[in-house]
């Protein structure tokens, strides 16, 4: 038997409510939102620059943005064979969650320091632990936070260069069931994993002013790993099933545990193009180097006579390339309006993807709008229609014994934030 009965998803961190493909969350800024991020790197009026390209901050005064993101999904993942007596009921794994965001900038040594709080990665879903799906996971969640610190400068009349340094915390839950159906025993228990990790990594970004009067932006994320520290915990004795030993008795209780979560690097190259004095031609493409998110393995230090164990779930992302187009118009001094769509593969496939990740191809549809006060305050909006591809699970849980759904997903989104200039 295959070792995926030693927590073999432990740390199956891929948020499935991530409104990125994977288990990504792109909304990191509500100005850029409204056009489903085409020219995200390329802008320079917006404090949110420190996370999509922080050499758009050059040449700004000191701002303050705030932004909220109210994501509401509707997926619905159905089982298509029963296992046991796990059932093959419908479920709704999915609640409405708000993702904030906060950016500042201000002039400062001959250039521009930007601050920045985001949650690139995060989410919560839950299913019914008599579901099929509760084999691979019935309770997943995920928080990572970044903390960042920008600095960009003008180094000629039409390039700009910058650079953030980003802190990110992760913190992770998940919880699945050890079924009799595996354990070949009259008992079941639950495995719940509980962890936390720290790491640095940095964002390097260029623009480049045309000589039409449009931008181009160029910006680099690399991969980084996550090592998770933490428990995991068993709410039955049972016995476990261990290749070249045979069945071993584990006892109830918690157990050091640890793996890695591996998340993608991004580059990314985006365009404003202006169409006249009044209307913007935006564009993004964004390489996601996936890939590196090849398997999760954990190890459970068990105690005598295992030790510590790694247990291994292929994963077997594949790198994808993301598309978006939109459009920005001013109708006066104070009015701006935009739209985009947006093209965003899954990583996926159907035999590795995991109940965590129950993802498709996105296809995002966005509308928004920018009002400025009389107080020099900017109001933005945004509205976001994501419909997602219907998506296959035939996620192999042990040998023999797959556990098989069929996923149906969409996500609205509802912006809103403020930008304010001291």
């Amino acid at each position: 038997m295959k070792q995926k009965l030693l927590l073999a998803s432990a740390i199956s961190l891929a948020a499935q409510s991530a409104l990125g493909a994977g288990f990504y969350l792109k909304e990191q800024s509500v100005v850029s939102q409204g056009a489903a991020f085409a020219g995200a790197g390329a802008r320079t009026d917006s404090a949110s620059s420190v996370y999509f390209n922080p050499a758009g901050t050059a040449g700004m005064d000191s701002q303050l943005e705030l932004g909220a993101h109210v994501l509401m999904p509707d997926q619905k993942v159905t089982g298509r064979a029963a296992i046991g007596a796990l059932s093959t009921a419908t479920q709704e794994p999915l609640e409405t969650k708000v993702i904030p965001n906060f950016y500042y900038t201000r002039p400062l040594a001959g250039g521009v320091v930007g601050i920045g709080v985001s949650a690139p990665y995060g989410s919560t879903n839950e299913y019914d632990q008599t579901f099929v799906g509760a084999l691979d996971s019935y309770y997943t969640g995920l928080k990572t936070i970044d903390f960042s610190l920008s600095y960009a400068k003008e180094i000629s009349d039409k390039v700009r260069l910058g650079a953030a340094l980003v802190y990110q915390t992760a913190d992770i839950e998940q919880r699945k069931l050890v079924s009799s159906v595996l354990l070949g025993q009259g008992s079941s228990s639950t495995a719940t994993l509980k962890g936390d990790s720290t790491a640095l990594t940095y964002t390097l970004g260029a623009q480049f002013d045309l000589e039409n009067g449009g931008v181009l932006g160029l910006n680099y994320k690399p991969a980084l790993d996550q090592d998770i520290e933490g428990t995991s915990t068993i709410s039955n004795n049972f016995n476990l099933n261990v290749p070249g030993v045979g069945a071993v008795p584990i006892a109830a209780g918690s157990y050091n545990a640890s793996g890695t979560l591996k998340l993608p690097s991004m580059i990314s190259a985006s365009l404003i193009w202006p169409l006249s004095d009044k209307t913007d031609l935006l564009f993004d493409v964004t390489r996601y180097g996936w890939s590196a998110y090849d398997n999760l393995t954990v190890n459970t230090q068990w105690g005598a006579p295992l030790g510590t164990q790694p247990s291994v779930s292929p994963q077997n992302y594949k790198d994808t390339t993301s598309f978006a187009l939109g459009l920005e118009h001013a109708y006066d001094d104070s009015l701006t309006v935009r739209a985009g769509m947006h093209f965003d593969p899954t990583p996926t496939n159907n035999t590795d993807r995991s109940f965590s990740t129950p993802d498709g191809d996105r296809t995002w549809l966005a509308v928004g709008a920018s009002k400025e006060m009389e107080s020099g305050w900017i109001w933005d909006f945004a509205f976001t229609h994501i419909n997602v591809e219907d998506a296959t699970l035939d996620r192999e849980i042990a040998t023999g014994v797959v556990a098989r759904a069929d996923a149906e997903s969409s996500f609205n989104i509802l912006s809103i934030g403020v930008r304010v200039p001291f």
